[in-house]
């Protein structure tokens, strides 16, 4: 690659910085500059933008999809199928576990009676506990009377042909559910779930502290992404749909 391509389509301070970088660099490497000129320059990493979380009415969307997949089902195969992408839904929603952290649960991983799930392998590494409202319990217990037994594995969610459902799986479901509910312009992977409950979960508690432990945040700095949206929102009720231009013209 010559030195000129290395500029291309950077237009953020991170991105030229990053180049010239690349570009000392190289020159040093080949003998043009004795030393690199940025040597020592750390680059702070650029705050992380907050998700939007999605609103009731695409949750809605979503589930009558998932509603109707289950009424126009005929064979138990399907039934399956359906209680089964509901309950994924349900789940990650509920419980704020990650894609990765959500295909690699196993039955044992879930106690449905004391609505708990236990996350393994965590981004962090260490594993922790999650939990889930009624209405994901449901989902769970129609989605397992289902699944069937013998198998010849544990994990928690599996294919039409039984096997385990990889991560990608899921995001194939997900994508689908997205296409189905006309939400497809919508921008977010399955992360925008994980960020939707825990807005909507801060939301109602006002907990910090404890959504924290739940979302396996290492720092309280990382939760306070979730609270952006709830502020403006307070912020915006509390002028009663008003404005300055109302109030200079009253």
């Amino acid at each position: 690659m010559e030195p000129k391509d290395k500029f291309n389509g950077m237009k953020t301070h991170a991105g030229i910085t990053t180049s010239l970088k690349r570009f000392f660099t190289w020159a040093t490497n080949e003998r043009y500059l004795e030393q690199n000129p940025l040597d020592g320059i750390v680059l702070k990493r650029p705050k992380a933008a907050p998700i939007e979380p999605y609103e009731r009415e695409h949750i809605d969307a979503f589930v009558k999809v998932l509603d109707y997949d289950w009424q126009v089902a005929t064979t138990q195969r399907q039934k399956m199928l359906a209680a089964r992408n509901k309950a994924i839904l349900f789940l990650l929603l509920d419980s704020f576990i990650r894609l990765e952290e959500c295909s690699q649960l196993t039955i044992g991983d879930v106690d449905i009676d004391r609505q708990r799930v236990l996350v393994r392998k965590s981004k962090a590494g260490k594993p922790r506990l999650a939990g889930f409202g009624t209405q994901t319990k449901k989902t769970l217990w129609r989605y397992l009377a289902l699944r069937g037994e013998g198998l010849g594995h544990d994990a928690l969610w599996v294919t039409e042909e039984g096997h385990p459902l990889t991560k990608h799986g899921v995001q194939e479901i997900m994508r689908h559910l997205k296409k189905d509910a006309g939400l497809q312009h919508l921008k977010g992977s399955i992360h925008k779930l994980r960020h939707t409950g825990a807005t909507i979960t801060l939301k109602h508690t006002r907990d910090m502290k404890g959504l924290r432990l739940l979302l396996g945040h290492s720092t309280l700095a990382m939760t306070e992404r979730y609270t952006q949206f709830i502020e403006v929102e307070d912020a915006l009720k509390a002028y009663d749909g008003k404005g300055p231009l109302d109030w200079l013209r009253s």
